[in-house]
């Protein structure tokens, strides 16, 4: 092995909603901040702005056994867009590495899509989500 080992999808454990997930099969989350060019004399920035930071709209995609566990535990009569705001814990721990854990705070679902073709053997759904801004390394 040259250099230890990289972080893997294997390494990848996600808990929301009171479940450790088992049949995820992505994750993304992210931040923006807006920073403008200051001009003045001449025909370059002089200087720069700080502006607003948000979260990037993560998702999750889970397969359809573990969304319909998900939902069996969500009040009768009601679909993720209306289940309460909800945190999702993200750890990557590689072997021999060091373990990182990602929050992703304040989550609440804002689309999800179920179908399948006739070249599927499974389905997957993913949640888009709208969050607070993600805590890294906590």
């Amino acid at each position: 092995m040259i250099n230890g080992t990289e972080y893997a999808f294997e390494d990848l454990k996600i808990s929301m909603l009171g479940r450790s997930l088992v049949g995820f099969t992505a994750i993304t989350y992210g931040a923006t901040k807006e920073y403008t060019n200051i001009h003045a004399r001449g025909n370059r920035p002089v200087k720069r702005g700080r502006g607003k930071k948000d979260a990037v709209p993560p998702s999750i995609t889970i397969l359809q056994s573990e969304f319909e566990a998900l939902q069996r535990s969500a009040p009768p009569g009601t679909d993720p867009t209306d289940w309460a705001p909800f945190d999702i814990t993200v750890v990557y721990a590689p072997v021999g590495g060091v373990m990182t854990r990602d929050i992703v705070p304040t989550c609440q679902v804002t689309q999800y899509q179920k179908g399948m073709s006739t070249e599927d053997g499974h389905m997957t759904i993913e949640l888009q989500l709208i969050s607070d801004i993600p805590l890294l390394n906590v």
